[in-house]
């Protein structure tokens, strides 16, 4: 059993106007590697069609998602609202680690400020993340580069051979040994 006191607390804060829905699952299980996730939101207009498909991932990752509507075109209010959250979390001077999960380039004060404040920040984002933001964080990793390869777990023989009749669990169970192999893994394979 792991020893939370001894973990580091992170705050993950979500751009979902500029964060990838599909990438959710992996972002959150590459920082429980580094730590006990204590906050979990997610800023949009939930109200957008653009952010329909976001409902499901959010329920079943114990997301909160933060509403703020869009007062005028053109103009990003769900930044401003995930800011000024992350200050006020900040002060509660209760977080070791902020993890920022945008591609948008207007997190790189934040970033920069969280670090003045000695507070370990992550960034994750695609690959068009402007450099500032990148720079600005303690560690930046590409989502591109989080995903599971289900290619290599048709290699693992128990799965291979009966990879059809697993039910969603038992996949799901797969996937997370596969993933906590690659992890661990030394350079001959054996973790």
């Amino acid at each position: 059993m792991k020893n939370i006191s001894e973990e580091k607390r992170i705050v993950v804060l979500i751009d979902a106007d500029n964060a990838q829905q599909s990438k959710l699952e992996l972002i959150l299980a590459e920082l429980s590697t580094h730590g006990h996730i204590i906050v979990k939101r997610a800023y949009g207009d939930w109200s957008s069609s653009y952010l329909k498909n976001w409902k499901e991932s959010l329920n079943e990752l114990a997301i909160q998602p933060i509403q703020q509507f869009a007062y005028t075109t053109g103009k990003n209010s769900t930044d401003a609202s995930m800011i000024i959250d992350a200050m006020d979390l900040l002060y509660t001077q209760k977080f070791d680690a902020f993890a920022l999960v945008s591609s948008d380039s207007d997190f790189t004060k934040l970033a920069s400020r969280l670090k003045e404040s000695e507070i370990y920040v992550f960034g994750f984002g695609e690959h068009k993340t402007p450099l500032s933001f990148r720079n600005a964080c303690d560690d930046f990793i590409f989502t591109e580069n989080l995903s599971i390869n289900t290619e290599t777990l048709g290699d693992i023989p128990e799965v291979k051979a009966s990879k059809h009749s697993y039910d969603e669990s038992l996949k799901e169970l797969a996937k997370l040994l596969h993933v906590g192999w690659e992890k661990t893994q030394d350079d001959e394979g054996w973790a």
